[in-house]
Formats: C-alpha cells, structure tokens, sequence
C-alpha cells in the first residue's frame, strides 16, 4: 500500500464559468468518480465555482445534481429582487441566500479537496484568488456579474465575477500545488449569438408585427414587454462578459499547458437552468472522450 502512495500521481482540475452551461462540470466530475478518480485540487470560477466548492466541501454528486436539477424553479428576474436604479439589475439577496443555505458558515479549511476561487478587484483591475476565509463571501464575489448583480464588497476591495480575467481557472493550481497531471474545463457555446439574436428580433421586429393583427391591454403590454427588456439586458450582459472573456481565458489556459481541456458544448443559454439535464450529459460525454487519455496519464 505504501508503494502505491509513493507512485500515485496528483490531479488538478479548474471548472469554468458558463451559467447553466455550467452544470456540465457535474457529468465531469461524475464520471471521474465512476472511473475511480477524484481530483486532488480543484478550483472554479463564476458557475466552476459553486460547482468546484460543493464538491470541494463533501457535497455528494447525486447531491450537486438534485440541486442543479431544481435551479429551473427559480424565476431568473424576480420581481421582488429587483435593484433597478442602483448597480446592478438584480439584488445580490438572492445569491447570498441560496450560498448561506449550500454553505452554511463553512470556511476553505472545511474542504476536503483544497480548493480556490477567482473574482476581479474593480479598483486595481486584477484577479483575486481566494483559498482561505468564508466559502460563501468568495464564491458570492466569484459570480458578481457586472450589470446583473452588485459588486461583492469583502476585505476592502469591490469584487465582479472572475471569469472577466481567468474563466477557467488554471495557473494557480500549477503555482500553488504544482499537480502530476492538470485538467481544464472550458464551456464552449456556438448558440449564444443566436439567442442575443432571438431576443432582439422578439423586441424589435415581432412586437411590431403582431401589433398590426390584434391590440393588446397597454398594462399587459406593459408588464410583458418590461419582461422581454430585462431579459433582453441580462442575456446582454452575459454575451458581453462571453465576448470580453474569449482571448483572456484562451491566453492564460496556453499558460498553464493544461494536459487535458475539456470543452463541452452545451446547446443552451446561459440562462436556460431547465436544461440542466442536457449540461451534465455533454459533461460526461466530454469527459469519456478524454478518459483514456487521463488514465495513461495518471498510470
């Protein structure tokens, strides 16, 4: 048993931010598990983050699964959350709620996997990467969306979503704990311009047809039409992130010369938590199509 510690080789992995694309980190990691591996460092950003810290803090993954599953009963724009007039589209009350119950108080040192996370200082434009403190504070900072959700103010600095600078997270799995063999996991989406692209279109043109046809109680049209707005701003705000994120995130995985990257591509908005499902399957079928691969070079 001895000889095989000696001889076995380390596992890091870095889950990247997506929305609900996200949840394909879950079949990764699910099938790593079936095939008798689990990652000996992990990291996340934005979604990768609250992924990485569940797994990170013992969460089973039939747990991560059910929780990923029942995200498509949240309401995306709640009304009573609303932040309008202020920085951000939505209050963060609704993040913050849901990482105190996923969390509850726990800190870096209660994850059985050590694990980080990455958000960005607005002030100095760097990345912060957090591996001690409250697991809740990081991972809230973590997935701040700039226009959607406040700035997370922690430790005197006003944080914004990660995935600005590194979507998935890499380098500093390599500097801080120099792993055997080293994965990323980057969501790709070749749809996102379209869904921008339906939006836009149910806003400007078919709106406009329809109400040659038939008229529309103004209230109703009001509230439906307000509906498609804020929608409209999120998907905006997330395609923007998507487009400022690209060249970022492909220099700094060249950096870090993961062996493996992994690219699931989820045929879904960033948005559509209903398709949590489909998420987790490209997850796994991604994962399978490089697990000969891994297993060479773990030995």
């Amino acid at each position: 048993m001895s000889e095989k510690k000696k001889i076995k080789k380390t596992l890091g992995i870095g889950l990247g931010g997506g929305g609900a694309r996200g949840f394909a980190h879950i079949g990764i990691l699910e099938v790593l598990e079936e095939n008798g591996i689990k990652p000996d460092f992990i990291a996340g950003t934005s979604m990768g983050a609250v992924i990485a810290g569940l797994y990170a803090v013992g969460y089973s993954i039939q747990r991560i699964k059910e929780i990923a599953i029942n995200f498509k009963n949240i309401e995306i724009i709640p009304t009573r959350y609303l932040n309008l007039l202020h920085e951000s589209l939505l209050k963060s009350d609704i993040i913050i709620e849901a990482l105190n119950q996923l969390f509850d108080g726990k800190t870096f040192k209660d994850c059985k996997i050590p694990f980080y996370t990455v958000a960005i200082d607005l002030e100095s434009g760097k990345e912060i990467m957090f591996n001690k403190g409250p697991l809740n504070k990081a991972i809230l900072a973590s997935v701040s969306i700039p226009i959607i959700f406040p700035p997370t103010f922690h430790e005197d600095r006003y944080l914004i979503d990660g995935g600005i600078l590194e979507n998935v997270p890499l380098k500093d799995i390599r500097a801080l704990y120099k792993p055997d063999v080293l994965i990323g996991s980057k969501i790709i989406n070749y749809t996102s311009r379209q869904y921008i692209s339906g939006m836009v279109y149910a806003k400007y043109q078919q709106v406009k047809y329809e109400s040659l046809f038939k008229k529309v109680n103004f209230i109703e049209n009001f509230v439906n039409n307000t509906k498609k707005d804020l929608h409209l701003l999120v998907g905006i705000a997330l395609r923007a992130m998507d487009i400022a994120s690209k060249d970022n995130t492909d220099k700094r995985i060249l950096e870090a010369k993961p062996d493996i990257l992994l690219e699931p591509n989820i045929d879904c908005g960033l948005l559509e938590f209903d398709k949590a499902g489909i998420a987790i399957e490209e997850g796994r079928k991604a994962m399978f199509k490089e697990l000969p691969k891994l297993k060479e070079l773990l030995g």
